[in-house]
């Protein structure tokens, strides 16, 4: 049973394809088929004789231009009746049986031309396309104008009417066996039909669900087919694809291969079960795919390819961190959540003295002092609640039993679903580091010891120092102003025995005592000003600038002096005894440097660079002396050095002091030349807000 079962397969799949196109132009009945534009594209032979027309002359062209109404007719319906009933198939996707309809028939030209009076009974039937949509229309007619001039004759003589009658019914039998004959043949052709319809919306499913990249290729190098997944992996279009050579998609240096194997199958017949290749992505990128193919005797090759980049990089990513892992100098071990041993890398070996096979299976604690077993413990129960313990400094052993130092780092590894299953733990050898801590420890504690000597030593030199500037400012400055005065009582009293020379030289001991007086004073101003301490309070500029003028009043009255202030001054966290000297030393400053015959023209400003907040901010002191040169710029604010000579007072310790002012406030002090002649001192006082409400005047503020 079984075997005479197969044979009949056997036998019926050996028989020829049945050809459809000549089966139906060689059908009896009257058939033409349209297209859903009224485009005639098939026709029965026996429609061609009962119309008059010849197939080459009709395929290809519109149903109502090889078949227009009779223009002499001018109650002709024909066409309008037939338009509307494929209309309407068109529209409901039904069947659509029409009246008998009188649709005149053109005579060819070899036949006198004209039209000759036809009368139809149409049947108009939808087929269907694998997309669901209507693909054909079949226009079914039986000629029926004997049976209607028949039934117009009236009532003529018995005889034809008996004649009619049964001519009418032997005509009415023929055209219903004539019906059933065809309607058997479009059964048989409608399943063969739907069995292939079938069998491609399969096809086409298969194609468009499969996640991986299907495809037919011909032994000319191009792709006959391609599934959706070529788009959707590689962005070529289905047309790119299919119209280009598919080794326009290799890598170049994947070409010989892909020929060789493409060769194999051709010549051989052999099947590919495993091919790699790189195909270029539409964005330039390259993909690797893995092949499986299968040659057909047609010369067809049918493939699945599958991308498997993510793949690939996971393999090198794999292979790089295992290299990672085996050259790491420190220990990278594996276990499980029971402590035991699973992985153990060259460092481990390194560092414990323990191969491979002498310590994976056991359990780590074989690594672990007595006495911080609890370690272990601790840290596997965090783990197992994915928790990371990073640089745990302890002790291990090694495998001679000595004690080493480390630091550990574990993490848990996943594994399915995220599940934790195990540890990863990563061991450094800290011995030289916790040396070198202990040196450290050992330095420190040293540098402590010297620090401490030398801020006792410091702070005795600096008691010493006190010790000094008091000696200084009394006992120093004592015999000065003996001599000061002592000079000026000889110069009162003896003036009258005194020639010129005698009073110019009792004169010159006045100055000079003076001098040495003032120069004392700012060498104790200088000191005190780097011992200063460090601000606290918050001061108004406009204050510090009040004071410093009051100082000054008798000498801006002397000289005449103009002094101009751009309000508002800002607001600053300084020492006001000190910023005030500051100022003062400006001021002083700028009231002893003028311009021959021309009285001190000063201003004072607010100072702080526009659009930078929390920028510095101080005062600047503008003169219109002879200016400072840039190459003096520098210099005049060291002790003892002067811009000009000695013909003008002082001591050269005005602008230290000025400066080293400025540096205990976390400020500068500079000058710059003034345009239009004369110079500008900035003196700053570091960043500090602004005060609040007032306006931010920039460097050239006036």
């Amino acid at each position: 049973m079984r075997s005479g079962s197969r044979e009949s397969t056997t036998s019926a799949t050996l028989l020829p394809q049945p050809d459809f196109q000549a089966l139906f132009e060689s059908a009896p009945g009257l058939y033409l088929v349209l297209t859903p534009t009224l485009t005639i594209v098939a026709v029965s032979q026996a429609y061609l004789q009962a119309t008059m027309t010849r197939r080459g002359e009709i395929l290809g062209r519109h149903l109502f231009d090889v078949f227009p109404d009779n223009p002499e007719d001018a109650t002709a319906t024909g066409v309008s009746n037939l338009s509307a009933s494929l209309t309407r198939v068109l529209q409901h996707r039904v069947p659509d049986a029409m009246a008998v309809q009188k649709y005149d028939i053109r005579r060819p030209d070899s036949e006198g031309g004209g039209f000759e009076e036809r009368y139809w009974s149409p049947v108009n039937t939808p087929v269907f396309g694998v997309n669901g949509k209507v693909m054909y229309i079949i226009h079914r007619v039986e000629d029926v104008t004997e049976f209607v001039r028949l039934k117009q004759t009236g009532n003529e003589q018995q005889r034809i009417t008996e004649e009619l009658r049964t001519r009418t019914g032997e005509m009415e039998a023929e055209i219903f066996r004539r019906a059933q004959h065809i309607q058997e043949i479009n059964g048989r052709l409608r399943t063969e039909l739907d069995t292939r319809k079938q069998a491609e919306q399969d096809v086409e499913h298969f194609f468009a669900l499969s996640l991986d990249m299907l495809c037919i290729a011909k032994s000319d190098g191009f792709f006959k087919r391609v599934s959706p997944a070529f788009t959707r992996t590689l962005g070529w279009s289905v047309d790119e694809m299919l119209t280009r050579p598919f080794l326009d998609f290799v890598h170049p240096d994947d070409h010989a291969a892909t020929l060789r194997e493409v060769e194999r199958q051709v010549a051989g017949g052999e099947s590919v079960l495993e091919f790699d290749n790189r195909y270029q992505h539409k964005d330039g990128s390259w993909r690797v795919l893995s092949w499986k193919s299968v040659p057909q005797p047609d010369g067809l090759m049918y493939a699945i390819a599958r991308d498997i980049t993510e793949h690939k990089r996971v393999e090198v990513a794999t292979a790089q961190l295992a290299a990672i892992v085996e050259s790491s100098d420190d220990a990278i071990v594996s276990t499980d959540l029971n402590s035991i041993i699973a992985t153990w890398n060259q460092g481990a070996e390194r560092l414990f003295g323990y191969t491979a096979g002498e310590i994976v299976g056991w359990p780590f604690t074989r690594l672990i002092p007595p006495d911080r077993l609890h370690e272990e413990a601790k840290l596997l129960e965090g783990i197992r609640h994915g928790i990371r313990t990073q640089h745990f400094d302890t002790v291990r052993l090694r495998k001679d039993g000595s004690p080493l130092e480390v630091s550990v780092t574990v993490s848990p590894i996943k594994g399915a679903g995220g599940c934790t299953v195990g540890a990863s733990k990563i061991i450094r050898d800290i011995t030289e580091r916790k040396s070198a801590e202990q040196a450290l420890r050992l330095a420190h504690a040293e540098l402590e010891r010297r620090v401490e000597e030398r801020t006792a030593e410091l702070s005795k030199r600096t008691r010493d120092l006190e010790t000094l500037l008091y000696v200084t400012s009394h006992d120093l400055r004592e015999p000065l102003r003996s001599i000061e005065n002592f000079s000026r009582m000889v110069h009162d009293r003896y003036a009258d025995q005194l020639d010129d020379k005698g009073k110019d030289f009792l004169r010159r001991v006045v100055r000079g005592a003076q001098r040495m007086d003032q120069l004392m004073a700012d060498l104790l101003a200088l000191s005190r000003a780097q011992r200063m301490d460090q601000p606290t309070e918050e001061v108004e500029g406009e204050r510090i600038v009040e004071e410093a003028l009051r100082r000054l009043g008798d000498k801006i009255k002397e000289t005449g002096a103009t002094v101009r202030i751009a309000k508002p001054l800002p607001r600053f966290r300084a020492n006001s005894t000190w910023v005030t000297q500051g100022v003062y030393n400006l001021l002083t400053n700028a009231l002893k440097f003028t311009r021959p015959g021309e009285a001190p023209n000063i201003e004072i400003a607010p100072y702080q660079p526009s659009g930078q907040a929390n920028a510095e901010v101080g005062l600047v002191v503008r003169d219109r002396g002879p200016g400072v040169a840039p190459e003096h710029a520098e210099r005049i604010f060291q002790l003892f050095q002067r811009a000009v000579g000695r013909e003008i007072e002082g001591t050269g310790a005005g602008l230290a002091i000025v400066r080293q002012v400025a540096e205990r406030h976390g400020g500068r002090a500079w000058v710059r030349p003034r345009e239009g002649g004369g110079a500008e001192f900035i003196l700053t006082f570091g960043a500090t807000n602004p005060q609040k409400g007032s306006d931010v005047h920039d460097e050239s503020a006036s």
